[in-house]
C-alpha cells in the first residue's frame, strides 16, 4: 500500500513521541492502530464485494449469449414457463391413474397362487 521503511516509521515515532509526550503517544498509536484496521477492513470488503459483482455480471452475459445463440429470449422461457402445470394440477392428474394402477396390481396379485419358499 505505501511504501514506508523502517528509516519513516522510526521518524513519525521520534516526531510523535516529542509532540504528545510518552503518555499519550500509546493511546494515539492504538487508535489511530484500530482505524487503519477498520479501513483496511472495509478496503477489503469493498474490494470483495465489486470482483463478487463483476464475477456475477459476466456469467449474466455469458448465459444471455448462450440464450441467445439458442434462439431463447425471456419472453419464450416465460410462455414456456407459464405452460407449465403446477404441482397441484400434477398430483390431481395422476391421482386417477395411481389408483387405477393400484387396483389394477391388486387384482393381479389376487389371481396368483401363493408362493411356498
Amino acid at each position: 500500500m505505501f511504501d514506508i521503511g523502517f528509516a519513516e516509521l522510526t521518524l513519525i515515532f521520534i516526531i510523535g513521541l516529542v509532540v504528545l509526550g510518552p503518555e499519550r503517544l500509546p493511546t494515539v498509536a492504538r487508535t489511530l492502530g484500530q482505524w487503519v484496521g477498520r479501513a483496511r477492513s472495509t478496503f477489503n470488503h469493498l474490494k470483495n464485494e465489486l470482483e463478487r459483482e463483476a464475477v456475477t455480471q459476466d456469467m449474466r452475459e455469458r448465459m444471455e449469449k448462450q440464450m441467445r445463440e439458442m434462439g431463447l429470449d425471456e419472453d419464450s422461457i416465460r410462455e414456456a414457463k407459464e405452460s407449465l402445470l403446477s404441482p397441484e394440477q400434477i398430483a390431481k392428474a395422476r391421482t386417477p391413474r395411481e389408483a387405477q394402477a393400484d387396483s389394477a396390481a391388486d387384482s393381479k396379485k389376487a389371481q396368483e397362487p401363493p408362493r411356498h419358499e
